[in-house]
């Protein structure tokens, strides 16, 4: 019972040092790419689309469109949005300038975490030999 305690409490304090210590740490994200979190938040763009596997599933998945399309390329697509298919006549919300890059900015943030892979790649069917 004493080495169970004793491992208990030791594996406590390590987990709370560890918290402190890692508390203490600057932020790695930069000041505009929290900005464009907030433009995420604000516009509730979770519901449609996702991060990581997270969110709506009606757009695409955003987790590495940097990587796929231009900063430009967005930020212009975010401020004269097309109709969204399926429908005629419905918009992508527009954002204004700043909203657009700074939400850029969380994407090219968002593109650099280690992802092991995600979004995975659609396979090409194929005649099997």
């Amino acid at each position: 019972m004493r080495t169970f305690l004793l491992l208990s409490s030791s594996s406590f304090a390590l987990f709370v040092g560890i918290i402190l210590i890692s508390s203490r740490l600057p932020s790695p994200m930069p000041e505009q790419a929290v900005e464009g979190k907030l433009v995420w938040q604000k516009h509730n763009c979770i519901s449609c689309h996702t991060l990581f596997g997270n969110g709506g599933y009606v757009g695409e998945d955003l987790t590495v469109i940097t990587r796929k399309e231009t900063p430009s390329q967005i930020v212009d697509y975010l401020m004269k949005p097309p109709v969204v298919p399926p429908n005629k006549y419905t918009h992508h919300p527009g954002l204004a300038k700043s909203d657009a890059q700074n939400l850029v900015h969380y994407l090219e943030f968002i593109s650099t975490i280690p992802t092991l892979g995600w979004p995975p790649q659609q396979e090409k069917a194929g005649k099997e030999s």
